[in-house]
């Protein structure tokens, strides 16, 4: 085999693995604009065994258009609530449902420095 096929064959394995593993890490839903009363609503839905990806538009949505980089703790809490699960300090998780195609339950995680100011969120398979 020459070294062209051989750079091809790895090149190819690489982008198909690279895909399957992207197929199974990143959310699967729509971005959906964010809505403080219906993020309520569906709180108790996403902590169901197979409620879907119930918040995860939203979730997206928040994150993409950094809507909660630079806010303090108690404007988060009261924009999307108590957090789902309990906390440490400097962190803040709630539950989307499931968004990713390994059936497991997602969260939105909402970390804060020393100043209780977000400084960061992402969503992460729990």
């Amino acid at each position: 085999m020459s070294m062209i096929a051989r750079i091809t064959v790895a090149l190819i394995l690489v982008i198909v693995i690279g895909s399957i593993y992207l197929n199974f890490t990143t959310p699967h839903t729509e971005e959906q604009s964010f809505d403080t009363t219906l993020w309520s609503e569906l709180k108790k839905e996403s902590m169901l065994n197979d409620p879907g990806c119930v918040r995860g538009g939203m979730a997206l949505s928040l994150i993409r258009n950094e809507r909660l980089t630079g806010l303090k703790k108690h404007e988060v809490d009261k924009l999307l609530g108590e957090a789902t699960t309990p906390s440490t300090t400097n962190e803040f998780r709630y539950s989307l449902g499931q968004c990713h195609w390994d059936w497991k339950h997602s969260s939105m995680v909402v970390r804060f420095n020393a100043s209780d100011v977000v400084t960061s969120t992402f969503i992460e398979v729990e």
